[in-house]
Protein backbone atom coordinates (compact mmCIF):
# COMPACT_ATOMS: atom_id res chain seq x y z
CA UNK A 1 0.00 0.00 0.00
CA UNK A 2 1.93 3.81 -1.16
CA UNK A 3 1.59 6.15 1.64
CA UNK A 4 -0.89 8.92 1.94
CA UNK A 5 0.51 11.91 -0.08
CA UNK A 6 1.57 14.94 1.65
CA UNK A 7 -1.12 17.52 1.81
CA UNK A 8 -0.94 20.32 -0.07
CA UNK A 9 -0.45 23.58 1.55
CA UNK A 10 -4.67 24.65 0.84
CA UNK A 11 -5.96 21.54 1.89
CA UNK A 12 -3.68 22.00 5.43
CA UNK A 13 -5.36 21.81 8.31
CA UNK A 14 -6.51 25.91 8.80
CA UNK A 15 -5.51 27.77 12.00
CA UNK A 16 -7.11 29.99 13.95
CA UNK A 17 -5.28 31.93 17.03
CA UNK A 18 -7.50 33.37 19.85
CA UNK A 19 -7.11 35.51 22.71
CA UNK A 20 -10.26 34.71 24.34
CA UNK A 21 -10.33 34.83 28.69
CA UNK A 22 -13.92 33.86 28.88
CA UNK A 23 -13.87 30.14 29.36
CA UNK A 24 -17.10 29.92 27.70
CA UNK A 25 -16.73 31.42 25.01
CA UNK A 26 -13.28 30.30 24.00
CA UNK A 27 -14.92 26.93 24.24
CA UNK A 28 -17.62 27.54 22.49
CA UNK A 29 -14.96 28.76 19.47
CA UNK A 30 -12.37 25.89 19.97
CA UNK A 31 -15.97 23.42 19.65
CA UNK A 32 -17.22 25.36 16.16
CA UNK A 33 -13.48 24.98 14.99
CA UNK A 34 -13.15 21.51 15.65
CA UNK A 35 -16.35 20.30 14.28
CA UNK A 36 -15.34 22.16 11.16
CA UNK A 37 -11.74 20.72 11.59
CA UNK A 38 -9.90 23.99 11.88
CA UNK A 39 -7.29 23.91 14.86
CA UNK A 40 -7.52 26.86 17.31
CA UNK A 41 -4.63 27.83 19.55
CA UNK A 42 -5.42 30.01 22.65
CA UNK A 43 -3.03 33.03 23.88
CA UNK A 44 -3.85 33.58 27.07
CA UNK A 45 -0.84 36.94 27.74
CA UNK A 46 0.87 39.54 24.78
CA UNK A 47 3.81 37.28 24.72
CA UNK A 48 1.92 33.92 23.94
CA UNK A 49 0.09 35.85 21.29
CA UNK A 50 2.44 37.23 19.50
CA UNK A 51 5.17 34.33 19.66
CA UNK A 52 2.38 32.43 18.36
CA UNK A 53 1.54 34.56 16.01
CA UNK A 54 4.78 34.42 14.03
CA UNK A 55 3.30 31.06 12.93
CA UNK A 56 1.06 32.83 10.52
CA UNK A 57 -2.17 31.27 11.95
CA UNK A 58 -5.03 31.57 9.11
CA UNK A 59 -7.50 34.16 11.42
CA UNK A 60 -6.66 36.06 14.69
CA UNK A 61 -9.94 36.68 16.94
CA UNK A 62 -9.04 38.87 19.96
CA UNK A 63 -11.51 39.58 22.68
CA UNK A 64 -11.24 43.37 23.59
CA UNK A 65 -11.75 42.37 27.34
CA UNK A 66 -8.23 40.23 27.36
CA UNK A 67 -6.75 42.87 29.25
CA UNK A 68 -3.13 40.24 29.50
CA UNK A 69 -2.80 41.01 25.45
CA UNK A 70 -3.41 44.57 25.35
CA UNK A 71 -5.67 44.16 22.48
CA UNK A 72 -5.78 48.21 21.30
CA UNK A 73 -1.84 48.45 21.67
CA UNK A 74 -0.76 45.02 20.13
CA UNK A 75 -2.86 45.09 16.79
CA UNK A 76 0.08 46.66 14.95
CA UNK A 77 3.00 44.54 16.64
CA UNK A 78 0.67 41.53 14.95
CA UNK A 79 0.18 43.25 11.28
CA UNK A 80 3.91 43.82 11.51
CA UNK A 81 4.84 40.12 11.92
CA UNK A 82 3.46 39.14 8.35
CA UNK A 83 2.94 42.79 6.54
CA UNK A 84 1.97 41.20 3.41
CA UNK A 85 -0.84 38.18 3.62
CA UNK A 86 -1.15 38.95 7.12
CA UNK A 87 -4.11 36.83 8.80
CA UNK A 88 -6.99 38.32 8.98
CA UNK A 89 -7.44 40.20 12.42
CA UNK A 90 -11.15 39.84 13.97
CA UNK A 91 -11.74 42.11 17.76
CA UNK A 92 -14.86 41.38 19.74
CA UNK A 93 -16.87 42.94 22.46
CA UNK A 94 -19.87 43.44 24.61
CA UNK A 95 -22.08 45.33 22.18
CA UNK A 96 -22.31 48.37 25.41
CA UNK A 97 -19.04 48.74 24.74
CA UNK A 98 -19.43 51.29 21.74
CA UNK A 99 -15.97 53.27 22.27
CA UNK A 100 -14.14 50.52 22.79
CA UNK A 101 -15.26 48.92 19.11
CA UNK A 102 -14.66 51.87 17.60
CA UNK A 103 -11.30 52.17 18.97
CA UNK A 104 -10.75 48.80 17.50
CA UNK A 105 -11.79 49.63 14.49
CA UNK A 106 -9.34 52.94 14.52
CA UNK A 107 -6.78 50.32 15.36
CA UNK A 108 -6.61 48.70 12.97
CA UNK A 109 -8.43 45.47 13.28
CA UNK A 110 -10.21 43.68 9.90
CA UNK A 111 -13.57 43.43 11.60
CA UNK A 112 -14.59 44.57 14.65
CA UNK A 113 -17.72 42.81 16.31
CA UNK A 114 -20.18 42.41 18.99
CA UNK A 115 -20.21 39.33 21.02
CA UNK A 116 -23.30 38.44 20.10
CA UNK A 117 -22.67 39.06 15.88
CA UNK A 118 -19.18 36.89 16.38
CA UNK A 119 -21.30 34.23 18.15
CA UNK A 120 -23.72 33.94 15.99
CA UNK A 121 -21.68 34.36 12.40
CA UNK A 122 -18.82 31.88 14.12
CA UNK A 123 -19.35 28.93 12.14
CA UNK A 124 -19.20 31.25 8.77
CA UNK A 125 -16.53 32.34 9.82
CA UNK A 126 -14.56 29.44 10.44
CA UNK A 127 -16.05 27.50 7.11
CA UNK A 128 -14.87 30.24 5.16
CA UNK A 129 -10.96 29.26 5.85
CA UNK A 130 -11.68 26.06 4.68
Amino acid sequence: MAPDPIPSKDKACKRVLAAIPDLFFSSKVSGTARQLGISVQLAGSRQALLEAARSRPDLIIVDLDADSVDPLGVVGELRSLAPSGAPRLIAFASHVREAVLQQAHDAGYDDVLTRGALAANLPGLLAALR
